[in-house]
């Protein structure tokens, strides 16, 4: 949980009218440490606690942020509660009208709101049962952040045919408008170079990402023929941006290699090409195993000149798959970049991997002699926490 100390002694000094330099002077620290303090860069020494509690005439639990501590401990509780509820095959829509009802009223400004939009309740949202609680949800959520995305894209899917064109009317822009692309338009024109140029490589890492997504590609319910076609397409484009590479390690674009890997492994294992099918396989899991030794955060390449400067981190993070409350944490790697208030991110779980290979479409190599080793390999990966 994130801790508000240094928001706390702010606004506490502030309501005292005391400058940094007046505070660190009564404590005997110096203004940068009040400062740190302040940034969040550094949190103060537990024997300070006490005096500067004293000092700003509140309490250590005041200090510390408890109240809130216990508030967000509480909404994350009622963030899984009803995402437990969703994902049962019998639902209870009364529930969870009651538990989107609590979040709208009492956690909209919780660090877990944006939760629920982005945790997979699109099936219990649509229903007509729940619905109009999801609107007033999201009409509250939007006046606090408007614009947000997440939220924008689970209304447009569950609204109902009644009300989904009031809605985008309200929440949305026309493609060309949207705040991104005024904001480019408008460092271009005043020739911001420097402003511009996060813009134009986060412009074209978008691009790059719409072009591998299958959806962009492909119809609905695709041929074998189409799969074949959209996996040779996507590997040429992948080689083409990744011309600049001088080794086979990761890089940003380490997601689309390993799930491209796997789907060509997948085809040529369809098409009975078993031995071909293996070096994918093998590409795979020596990919998968170079992006799973990181331990602290990590600046990755790249591999495309036209993105150089576009920082994506890879880190060690422990989470569930796909947000199940009950799930036990697993070790995963966390991918993300950040471009002022945008953050995009992927996250690699080995576990999912290993499902993959052991599912019926790779049931043919389970006869290679090399195939239980690779999964073997993949299986040594998954780490799960205890609790």
């Amino acid at each position: 949980m994130k801790l508000t100390i240094g928001e706390n002694i702010r606004r506490f000094r502030k309501k005292h009218d005391l400058t940094q330099e007046a505070f660190a002077e009564r404590l005997g620290v110096t203004y940068q440490s009040v400062s740190r303090w302040e940034n969040g860069t550094t949190y103060p020494d537990l024997e300070l606690l006490p005096a500067i509690s004293e000092t700003l005439s509140v309490t250590v639990d005041e200090l510390i942020g408890m109240p809130q501590i216990e508030k967000e401990k509480r909404a994350l509780e009622t963030v899984d509660e009803l995402r437990r509820e969703c994902m049962k095959q019998e639902y209870d829509a009364e529930r969870i009208v009651e538990l989107l009802r609590d979040i709208r009223r009492n956690y909209l400004d919780s660090e877990w709101a944006w939760r629920p939009w982005t945790d997979g309740n699109d099936r219990a949202f649509r229903d007509p049962a729940i619905l109009p609680e999801v609107r007033l949800f999201a009409n509250a959520y939007l006046e606090r952040k408007p614009m947000a995305a997440e939220t924008i894209q689970t209304m447009s899917s569950v609204e109902d045919e009644e009300h989904i064109a009031e809605f985008l009317e309200k929440h949305t822009t026309s493609f060309d408008c949207s705040a991104r692309e005024l904001l480019f338009m408008r460092y271009w024109r005043r020739g911001d170079a420097e402003r511009l140029e996060k813009e134009r490589r986060y412009r074209m890492f978008q691009a790059f990402d719409k072009l591998f997504d299958e959806r962009s590609v492909l119809p609905l319910n695709p041929t074998p023929e189409a799969q074949t076609a959209a996996i040779e397409f996507t590997r040429g484009l992948l080689n083409l941006i990744r011309n600049d590479t001088e080794d086979d390690r990761a890089d940003i674009w380490v997601q689309r290699r390993l799930r491209l890997g796997l789907d060509t492994a997948s085809r040529m294992v369809a098409t009975s090409r078993l031995e071909d099918a293996m070096q994918h396989v093998t590409s795979v899991v020596n990919l998968l195993e170079d992006v799973m030794s990181i331990k602290e955060e990590v600046l990755l390449p790249t591999s495309c000149h036209f993105l150089d400067g576009m920082e994506w981190y890879g880190e060690e993070y422990w989470t569930t798959f796909n947000n199940h409350p009950d799930a036990p944490k697993e070790r995963c790697i966390y991918l993300h970049t950040q471009l002022n208030d945008l953050n995009v991110c992927y996250m690699i779980f080995p576990s999912h991997y290993y499902r993959t290979l052991q599912s019926d479409d790779f049931a043919p190599l389970r006869s290679h002699p090399e195939f239980e080793v690779l999964c073997d390999r993949v299986k040594a990966l998954v780490v799960i926490k205890k609790e």
